[in-house]
């Protein structure tokens, strides 16, 4: 995947409010090391903590064909607190602030894949799980398209650094890089019924792996869950610190995405004049032993 440098030029077409930090641009790496070899990325992190296993030791079963989903196959998040509300008009993904842009440098080939039809034999396995609820259809759809398509990156394939093609190609080939994965995942869950606004292709950058990557994040139930080409494990996207998101694709929408600014709390100044302290417990301290300066502790 090509350089994501100009993340930064991008955003000076962005309506971006002014509270929000822009996310960095990071150093161009090749796609291959985004499939599950070598250093463990933030997801197979995440299982591994889960399972117990240290992160070192742990890899990621490959997606199995036609198994029944059950609620193992999600990771949830359940913090000791709640959550603020997922938005449904934008994705604040990996705990970031997405941002309107026009343009990014992928358009032109988000455009040639949008809206491309997914082929009868895709089509038919949308329409046969279309009335399933929207965790079982995100299930399914991130099993079949794992099952069905082995990575390989695009200079393997094509002679070329980055080429995105739509669902019925990769699933034709049979072979694909994370984003044609990506895109065939959105692509089966447009034509199963998901709304275009909950489906987001992510450009993200591991920081684990020190890898571009893309994934494919879905809305259902109030949460924003992700679906990788790595694992049939579905996982919230608020579980996932070392993934930085750059663009997000949705339809005719493009974000780039930014973090929330602390602000450091402001103390006001007082005209009243400060009253003299004295209390009985001060009065036996200054009796027995020395009274620390003001600002210091023992």
């Amino acid at each position: 995947m090509k350089t994501f440098a100009l993340a930064l030029l991008a955003l000076a077409a962005s309506s971006a409010p002014v509270a929000a930090q822009v996310a960095p641009a990071y150093a161009s790496t090749s796609k291959s090391d985004a499939i599950l070899e070598g250093a463990p990325s933030a997801l197979a992190a995440i299982m591994a903590r889960q399972s117990g296993a240290s992160p070192a030791s742990f890899t990621v079963s490959p997606a199995s064909q036609g198994n029944l989903f059950t609620h193992a196959n999600f990771v949830t998040y359940t913090p000791a607190v709640a959550r603020a509300a997922v938005p449904t008009d934008r994705p604040d993904v990996f705990g970031t602030v997405a941002l309107p842009i026009t343009h990014t440098t992928f358009d032109r080939r988000w455009a040639q894949i949008a809206h491309v039809p997914i082929g009868a034999r895709a089509a038919a396995f949308a329409s046969s799980i279309a009335g399933r609820n929207p965790l079982d259809r995100l299930d399914a759809v991130n099993r079949f398209v794992n099952s069905h398509v082995a990575f390989e990156n695009d200079i393997q394939q094509y002679g070329v650094s980055d080429r995105w093609m739509p669902a019925a190609e990769t699933l034709r080939r049979g072979h694909g890089d994370c984003e044609d994965f990506a895109i065939a995942k959105l692509q089966l869950l447009r034509s199963a019924g998901f709304a275009d606004k909950d489906l987001y292709l992510v450009i993200l950058h591991d920081l684990l792996r020190r890898a571009d990557h893309a994934v494919l994040v879905a809305r259902a139930e109030g949460r924003l869950l992700v679906l990788d080409n790595g694992t049939s494990r579905i996982v919230d996207s608020a579980m996932i610190a070392d993934y930085r998101p750059i663009f997000t694709f949705s339809a005719n929408k493009v974000w780039t995405h930014g973090y929330r600014r602390v602000e450091p709390p402001v103390v006001l100044a007082s005209n009243d004049q400060p009253q003299p302290y004295q209390s009985a417990m001060v009065e036996m301290a200054s009796i027995n032993t020395p009274i620390a300066p003001a600002g210091l502790s023992n």
